[in-house]
């Protein structure tokens, strides 16, 4: 039975050893990954005054480099395509943690799903862009927050850390779809073929019964880590092939607080129903892109104008 017992100490003392090894894939993992926004916000890189904040319509929509050019404030767009509010959440968190609050948060909402249930229709939590990094202890605490991961496992065995995607040690290369630009954003210059779809110019009607309590939840997390940190918060209501929802905009006013602020797209500009500043019915192209950021330079230079103007 002692020897049994030794046996089996042993084994478990070389298995303790040689889990401390797959620390090198946890390393290796974050080096070859190609998208470092995350990454660069754990390690606090990103102090920025200006931050845009949401799921594709976000990253292809907007674009943070001629935001900065056009206002002399540093701006960087932290928008990750398919992710739900709950990630937008997330990300919010990290920032304020590790990074300098910054003094705008542009957040881009999605007319009208942004508290429904979309999972099958890609809208999630990106789990993805956290397992390459789960050599860093917040990631790992988030894994563990989401019942991913188990708290006391993760605290015992790195092997517990990893996903099978972390053996994937290959260098890993943008996508024409998913090149991203110095400031963060992912502007697209195509359209995508074989697809038929017209303008709906029937507005769609917003029903609270569709939204998920965590979704909500989310969206009033971000605006009280916003007021805790002073950060104006802008809603953005960016252009889709169709109509404006006015509905889904008095759900989002009826859920904020007085403090925070909105800009909806120009829907009078005649592009806005032209196929060809869009790649598909959700998202502009590059084109129709440049001209719905210089609307939104056009309403931050009213804001700042204002604020110095009241500083006076």
């Amino acid at each position: 039975m002692m020897k049994f017992a030794l046996r089996l100490l042993f084994f478990a003392i070389l298995f303790f050893i040689l889990d401390k090894l797959f620390i090198v894939v946890a390393n290796r993992s974050a080096e070859t990954e190609v998208d470092k926004k995350l990454e660069h916000l754990v390690r606090g890189e990103i102090n920025k005054d200006i931050i845009i904040s949401g799921s594709s319509r976000g990253s292809r929509d907007i674009i943070a480099g001629q935001i900065e050019d056009s206002t002399g404030l540093t701006a960087y767009n932290l928008c990750y395509p398919g992710s739900n509010v709950e990630f937008h959440e997330f990300i919010l968190t990290t920032l304020v943690k590790f990074n300098k609050p910054p003094r705008f948060l542009l957040l881009v909402v999605d007319d009208d799903s942004e508290f429904r249930s979309r999972e099958n229709e890609g809208i999630i939590y990106r789990l993805d862009r956290l397992y390459p990094l789960v050599k860093y202890s917040h990631i790992r605490h988030e894994l563990v927050k989401l019942g991913v991961k188990d708290k006391y496992m993760s605290k015992l065995f790195v092997l517990h850390w990893l996903n099978k995607a972390n053996f994937d040690l290959r260098q890993k290369r943008f996508s024409p779809n998913d090149t991203i630009l110095e400031c963060g954003s992912m502007p697209i210059s195509w359209q995508y073929q074989g697809r038929k779809w017209e303008f709906l110019s029937e507005r769609s009607e917003y029903s609270k019964e569709d939204e998920m309590i965590e979704k909500v939840d989310a969206y009033r997390e971000i605006l009280n880590i916003c007021n805790s940190n002073n950060i104006k918060l802008i809603v953005i209501f960016p252009p889709n092939y169709k109509s404006h929802s006015i509905s889904f905009e008095k759900r989002i006013k009826e859920l904020s607080s007085d403090k925070v602020m909105y800009y909806v797209y120009n829907a009078d500009n005649p592009i806005y129903r032209n196929k060809d500043y869009f790649s598909d019915e959700d998202h502009l192209m590059k084109n129709g892109a440049i001209i719905f950021t210089d609307e939104v330079i056009r309403f931050l230079k009213g804001l700042i104008n204002s604020e110095k103007k009241t500083d006076k």
